[in-house]
């Protein structure tokens, strides 16, 4: 008995052992892509952009008070439409935000005006039309949150609790939630699990900012993979010292078949530091969470980016808080 209880306790430390030193997901292929610069026109200071093929829009910083969005062609990068202006009036915005979505209608809602959402279609001449608007009852809105439909919604309660929740216009509270962090750090920002949620019509992903780690959740909140790399341990993160703190996942992108996410691997010190930093790369996984394969830039790496997965091309602007009058433009490769 006893020699069967230290072969027990042999295997046990195996398996934790082999766990602990289990190797990284491999992505089967890398790449290198080739810079290309796509014009913009007029005074533009890009922010949030979304993808309706053939057309991107764009949303200009808050400091523009008119000429908000701009919709391009991107078969010949002509501006085909420009919309919106601060104010209280039709086809005006207090403070709007435009959501990345799945949808075909391009979604804003305007954060300043109870969250009330709007949903525009686009016609064949780049227009936008308002089809319909709606208000959710929860009182954060569509604060930080990810389009799951037409009428469901996933958000991050980050200043009160580590966890994603799901609700509907109609919902005041969330249907659901998930945790993902440890509910005794009251400050997200120094929260070693900070990170960005992703969503379309079948999946829900967390990216984490501080760890190279990605969690994958169907739409009900159900976990279903987590990847995970190796990566050095933030140590404690404190409001003086956040800056410094290597970030990993620092932007993605969620479209029907594939996450798009770029690692960067360096503090907001060392980012800013250099403008011409060349440290990014994108890794791409399918929405099961396998590797499907990781690329290089020769050029910038964007701060920010939509990806067209008509024609697998990635549209992005690089963070240097100041007017663009190009968008950096990338064709992934082998997709």
């Amino acid at each position: 008995m006893r020699i069967i209880h230290y072969i027990l306790i042999f295997c046990c430390v195996f398996v934790v052992a082999a766990c602990s030193s289990a190797p990284d997901p491999e992505f089967p292929r890398e790449e290198t892509l080739t810079l290309e610069l796509m014009p913009l026109q007029g005074v533009t200071d890009p922010f949030f952009f979304d993808i309706k093929h053939p057309f991107l829009i764009l949303k200009n910083r808050d400091s523009r008070r008119d000429s908000i969005f701009h919709v391009y062609d991107l078969n010949n990068y002509d501006l085909k439409s420009v919309f919106g202006r601060m104010g209280r009036g039709p086809g005006e915005f207090i403070y709007p935000s435009l959501l990345a979505s799945q949808l075909p209608d391009v979604v804003i809602t305007d954060m300043q005006n109870d969250f009330l959402t709007y949903f525009f279609g686009i016609d064949e001449d780049g227009q936008l039309i308002l089809k319909g608007t709606k208000q959710p009852t929860y009182i954060e809105g569509l604060s930080s949150a990810a389009i799951i439909n037409d009428s469901l919604f996933v958000r991050d309660d980050m200043f009160r609790s580590p966890t994603l929740q799901m609700l509907s216009f109609s919902d005041e509270r969330p249907r659901r939630t998930w945790q993902y962090g440890n509910p005794s750090i009251n400050n997200r920002w120094i929260d070693p699990d900070h990170g960005d949620v992703y969503a379309n019509k079948e999946r829900i992903v967390f990216c984490y900012q501080f760890k190279k780690q990605i969690d994958f959740l169907d739409t009900d909140l159900n976990h279903i993979r987590r990847v995970r790399f190796k990566h050095d341990s933030p140590g404690v993160i404190t409001e003086d010292n956040q800056s410094e703190i290597k970030r990993n996942y620092v932007a993605g992108y969620l479209g029907k078949r594939y996450l798009y996410a770029m690692f960067r691997g360096a503090s907001w010190d060392e980012y800013l530091s250099d403008p011409d930093f060349r440290g990014s790369v994108l890794e791409v996984f399918d929405l099961d969470g396998n590797p499907v394969i990781r690329y290089h830039f020769d050029g910038l790496a964007p701060s920010h980016f939509v990806v067209d997965e008509e024609t697998f091309t990635l549209y992005g602007f690089h963070q240097n808080f100041g007017p663009e009058d190009h968008l950096l433009v990338y064709r992934l490769k082998g997709l």
